[in-house]
């Protein structure tokens, strides 16, 4: 199928012996050269965010704890062994984006067998996409979650259409690699059930399959909370996520009237610290729109920061990741509390915000760059990267940055009313009946990581646009798909049986 002749998917017959397939590869790859080295004449240096400096530290330090995942700085890690230039490194994690999204265009195109808009419309898309090569100018983990993502989308594709054995352990394994670059895989697990379990494996594969992510997730888990209970002293898997859940609810509290009756003695200190910081909000100083993001955690004047002040002056010489840490129980203890204590105001003033801006998400870092403003501010840049300490340069071609990047939160507002216009479309023309089982399964797929997609980046994460990318890549992906598929002649039952046999029989 595409890779392999003794692994059950991915035969190069199917690029190779047939030469439209020659010409798209051969184009892909061309494009993807021509993009990167037009990409680094403008942009010659990679980017950096505030994320930058913790992955940097994590990784020259040899640290297996930190406030974000620590699977990036692995990866970091494993690169410093080979080379010091932030070009290749740009470079790479540009190379692993375009194959993981050709690696899901040519599945698609061997397992549903697209002849018009998927075909050359996604394939268009993928040539001339400026995401992928600012994506993987950033010196922070977006590139390699994506391209996991996409890889673990195509491998829930091809157990579907195939499954094996082989492919029971690769999706495992790229599931626990992307859970350990970013938290946001952890609905994963959930989304891969669709076709494990309406897959044609054993009960014991099927088993097999669910628990194999799970085992490994678990162990990361574990891992993580006994390096961090040898560093700091607690036993902590996520140090940010209780930070995050008092974030979210103060956007409900710079609202209401905040009562104190019945609070908890041990979240009496922090209630008092967010009584005095929304009394100053409310006076005159102004409400924090969620668009922000995490607006309030990073406020030095805000009670998070303060309540983090207050525990480095009781332990002098403890470092950052200290005392994220053991503040970090508190403020998830009092996020959730306040959260209970006002469901429908957080629901009025923080859910309903950012489901509005999951439609049109904030571009955030990817409308500028960043590096000469944020290079300076780094401890580590010289000796992660040869020469990453000479002063570079104001980036000339800033606003062609920000006009590239303003199409994408639109085409995320479209790709959504196509989708779910070609959905319906899809099935008031009966396209259940009309289409194999595996591609219903596929629609469904799609479906349920949309959805969960939304609850949690709703409900628990910044919603900016390099979060979504992926999504870009399904909505456009499948809207092309669900086009051609009601556009297309319709197949008799017997014709939609023989195909679904041929699954069956794995051919």
């Amino acid at each position: 199928m595409l890779l392999t002749t003794t692994t059950s998917f991915l035969r190069p017959s199917f690029i190779f012996a047939h030469r439209r397939n020659q010409l798209l590869l051969a184009g892909a790859v061309v494009m993807a050269v021509i993009k990167m080295v037009v990409f680094k004449h403008f942009f010659p240096y990679m980017d950096f965010t505030s994320d930058t400096g913790s992955y940097m530290e994590t990784t020259l330090k040899h640290m297996d704890y930190n406030i974000w995942p620590i699977g990036y700085s692995k990866f970091l890690w494993l690169f410093h062994q080979v080379s010091h230039s932030e070009t290749v490194l740009a470079v790479l994690q540009f190379t692993l984006l375009e194959i993981s999204a050709f690696f899901f265009y040519f599945s698609v195109v061997y397992i549903f067998h697209p002849e018009s808009y998927f075909r050359y419309g996604f394939y268009a898309f993928l040539l001339i996409n400026p995401l992928f090569p600012f994506l993987g100018n950033y010196f922070i983990s977006d590139a390699l979650f994506l391209s996991l993502g996409l890889t673990w989308i195509t491998l829930l594709l091809w157990i579907l259409h195939k499954p094996t054995t082989t492919l029971l352990v690769l999706h495992g394994l790229v599931l626990g690699a992307a859970f350990t670059i970013r938290y946001n895989a952890m609905f994963y697990p959930l989304v891969a059930l669709i076709p494990i379990l309406c897959s044609r494996y054993r009960p014991w594969q099927k088993i097999t399959a669910i628990l194999l992510p799970v085992v490994l997730i678990t162990a990361f888990v574990l891992f993580v909370r006994q390096k961090s209970y040898e560093h700091a002293g607690i036993r902590l898997f996520s140090a940010f996520s209780g930070w995050q859940m008092m974030n979210n609810s103060m956007y409900m509290l710079q609202y209401v009237k905040i009562d104190s009756t019945g609070v908890p003695a041990e979240l009496e200190p922090m209630h008092k610290l967010v009584y005095q910081y929304c009394t100053l909000l409310k006076q005159g100083k102004g409400r924090i729109d969620p668009r922000v993001g995490s607006a309030f955690m990073w406020d030095n004047g805000g009670p998070q920061k303060i309540m983090l002040a207050r525990y480095n002056q009781a332990h002098p010489g403890k470092d950052t990741y200290t005392g994220w840490a053991n503040v970090a129980p508190l403020f998830g203890s009092y996020g959730v509390y306040m959260i209970k204590k006002y469901p429908w105001d957080f629901l009025h003033y923080y859910i309903w915000p950012n489901a509005k801006q999951y439609l049109f998400p904030e571009m955030e870092v990817l409308a500028a760059y960043n590096r000469p403003y944020m290079g300076s501010n780094l401890q580590n840049v010289a000796a992660f990267f040869t020469d990453g300490a000479k002063e570079k340069p104001v980036g000339k071609y800033g606003d062609t940055q920000l006009t590239l990047m303003a199409i994408f939160p639109w085409l995320i507002v479209v790709c959504h009313v196509l989708f779910l216009e070609e959905t319906i479309r899809y099935l008031i023309r009966k396209g259940i009946r009309r289409t194999s089982r595996k591609f219903n399964l596929a629609l469904l797929l799609c479906w349920t990581f949309i959805l969960l997609n939304f609850g949690f980046s709703v409900f628990a994460a910044p919603i900016v646009l390099r979060y979504q990318v992926l999504l870009i890549v399904l909505l456009l992906g499948y809207t092309l798909l669900l086009t051609e598929i009601i556009d297309m002649p319709e197949r008799s039952p017997e014709e939609i049986a023989a195909e679904d046999e041929l699954v069956m029989l794995g051919i």
